[in-house]
């Protein structure tokens, strides 16, 4: 394949006067409206399970350097529209019970209503209580293949040692919500991949900490907290890329 493109997803807490609050659903349209009006892409910013978070991602790009620059322009936007609803973002990875305050659900996604309704409140807590910045590398199918068997534990505790600001509670509270280590199984081919994929019910569902997502066409890295640190959100992308060049 030609370069390899980059792409981070970044999640983050809403808050009103210093406290979390579930307000994705008034937050949401208003972020879509703002990007409406200035050319902007509308998939820059979505939701969450919990409704008291908002991501936001950039588009693909080439360099790092492309990345940074992407989610300082993503920040403003979030400044600019949470100033008008009163609203301010707290980029952390990992909070208490007590912090979280009222647990709601977004309003968006009949999907993410039916998890929330059919998980016990430990598992809502812990979906809610993490937060993580998500590094997407480009790749063939032939290549994701090859990536996703690398990543057994090892590799990716050690991953997550680059973006861990918590002494491991949010990995932990992500292992309990998804129920699994997060180490992808082995595969043969792109065949049984993608009939992995499927028989998970499509590539959202995959909640391992290492995915291929055949819609963009890249591999996830999920093990990373969320972090205002721009020297840490690098590192994790740098690093990222490098294990994908090493291994392709």
């Amino acid at each position: 394949m030609g370069k390899r493109t980059l792409g981070v997803e970044r999640e983050r807490f809403i808050l009103r006067s210093g406290e979390i609050v579930p307000s994705i659903d008034k937050l949401l349209p208003e972020l879509h409206r703002f990007c409406g009006e200035r050319g902007l892409p509308l998939d820059l910013f979505g939701y969450e399970l919990f409704a008291g978070q908002v991501e936001d991602r950039t588009r693909p790009t080439e360099s790092v350097d492309g990345i940074m620059i992407a989610l300082d322009e993503n920040d403003q936007t979030l400044r600019e529209v949470g100033d008008c609803l009163g609203l301010q973002f707290r980029c952390i990875e990992y909070v208490t019970e007590e912090e979280l305050g009222e647990l709601v659900v977004n309003g968006f996604s009949e999907r993410h209503k039916q998890i929330w309704s059919a998980i016990p409140h430990a598992r809502k807590v812990a979906a809610s209580q993490v937060a993580a910045i998500h590094v997407h590398v480009s790749v063939t199918p032939g290549e994701a293949v090859q990536v996703l068997n690398h990543c057994r534990i090892d590799v990716i505790d050690e991953l997550a040692k680059l973006g861990d600001f918590s002494g491991g509670k949010r990995l932990a509270a992500y292992r309990t919500m998804a129920e699994t280590d997060g180490v992808p199984p082995k595969f043969s081919d792109p065949v049984g991949l993608m009939s992995y994929i499927k028989t998970k019910g499509g590539e959202r569902n995959v909640w391992d900490l290492v995915r291929y997502k055949p819609l963009t066409g890249t591999v996830e890295f999920r093990m990373f907290g969320t972090t205002e640190s721009q020297m840490a959100i690098r590192s994790c992308v740098e690093e990222t890329h490098i294990l994908v060049e090493a291994i392709c």
